[in-house]
């Protein structure tokens, strides 16, 4: 046996648990990467996939190739799971400029962070065309469970907490007070959602310079029209489970219609 000093042990047992946090984080990210990729959060939009990422201090970020703080709907993230698109701290037209592409997205999260990536998460065919300069980590078919369904946070709740916050906060009674007036006209608008779905995928079919652009202009279209929906809904809801969840799906478009709208000025 070896003696060492107490401060040495002490420093060993730090670094032990370190280590075993490091390694506790890249296995919860590999098995998040895993469940986003299952098929009941793919839908199969054509361009449409995420990518998962962590950095050497265990922080773990997603990112996906549509929209800016896009989640679909139903979906939950883990807490203290970063969206790369939703984070406030960044400047949008950095955000912006990483739309289509989340390699991209993740590692300019870590670099605005002053963070270094360890390894980047997906398929061999999401990561084959990328360089994201660390370890790859490539999922193989048998590591996708069948259901990806994880438990977390609403969607509202990753891209916009202080408007979850102020839902969950309110009664029933008060719901309508967090949106603005019924429509004058009383009858539902079209529903448009397929067709501007469609016009927001066909950029992703593109390859050339600026199709994150028109890619986002498309989002926004999109984006604008769920949140007329949304809004409809929740002034016609007459049960009040209902009419929350169109509040809630109404703040989380006004959320995005919003940050498309100062992404595509900074672009201009």
């Amino acid at each position: 046996m070896i003696t060492v000093s107490a401060a040495r042990a002490t420093r060993r047992r730090h670094e032990l648990r370190r280590q075993r946090g490091r390694g506790d984080a890249l296995r919860l990210a590999r098995r998040i990467a895993a469940a986003l990729n299952a098929s009941d959060n793919n839908a199969g939009d054509y361009g449409f996939f995420w990518i998962t990422a962590v950095t050497t201090d265990g922080s773990i970020v997603v990112a996906n190739s549509y929209g800016l703080a896009y989640i679909p709907d139903g979906m939950e993230l883990p807490n203290k799971v970063y969206l790369a698109s939703a984070d406030h701290a960044i400047p949008v037209d950095e955000i912006a400029r990483c739309a289509t592409y989340p390699v991209l997205a993740v590692q300019a999260w870590a670099a605005f962070h002053d963070m270094t990536l360890r390894a980047v998460i997906g398929t061999a065919e999401q990561l084959a065309s990328s360089d994201p300069g660390v370890a790859k980590i490539v999922l193989e078919p048998d590591d996708i469970p069948e259901s990806g369904k994880m438990t977390g946070r609403s969607r509202l709740e990753v891209v916009d907490p202080s408007a979850a916050a102020q839902l969950a906060d309110t009664t029933d009674q008060r719901l309508l007070d967090l949106l603005p007036p019924a429509p004058v006209d009383v009858n539902p608008p079209g529903d448009e959602r397929h067709m501007l779905w469609f016009e927001l995928m066909k950029p992703m079919t593109s390859t050339a310079t600026g199709r994150e652009a028109a890619h986002l202009r498309a989002f926004r279209a999109y984006a604008a029209h769920s949140q007329e929906i949304a809004l409809h809904q929740a002034h016609t809801a007459t049960d009040a489970a209902v009419q929350r969840v169109a509040v809630a799906d109404w703040l989380y478009w006004q959320y995005v219609t919003g940050l498309l709208d100062r992404a595509l000025a900074a672009a201009c």
